[in-house]
């Protein structure tokens, strides 16, 4: 299986996630992007068009693709106390029955 990230560049407000993660998701035409802060996951799940806030996803074989979420990522460098640009990268952890992959928000890389 391949690895599942996903990466946050907080200058631009965007969320990027690879291949492995799209794929471990069953490579749904849309996600739901969620946040648990008390537990400090966030989670990337497969939904339907007519879920609140779907993103679409591209129907192409693509390598990664970007989601933008400006909002998300300023509730998130509030809450995780992230005073700086830097991105960060995380890995994620596959639940296929509800086809969701969950990223631990403690545990990430800082990328230069």
């Amino acid at each position: 299986m391949k690895e599942i990230k996903m990466s946050l560049d907080l200058k631009d407000g965007v969320f990027t996630i690879n291949d492995g993660t799209i794929e471990a998701l069953g490579r749904p035409r849309q996600v739901q992007l969620l946040i648990n802060m008390q537990e400090k996951m966030l989670v990337l799940r497969a939904c339907s068009v007519n879920d609140t806030q779907a993103v679409v996803l591209p129907k192409e074989h693509v390598m990664s693709t970007e989601i933008s979420g400006r909002s998300i990522m300023k509730e998130l460098r509030s809450k995780m106390n992230w005073n700086d640009d830097a991105p960060r990268e995380f890995k994620g952890k596959c639940y296929p029955t509800i086809r969701a992959v969950t990223f631990d928000l403690n545990d990430v890389t800082i990328l230069s």
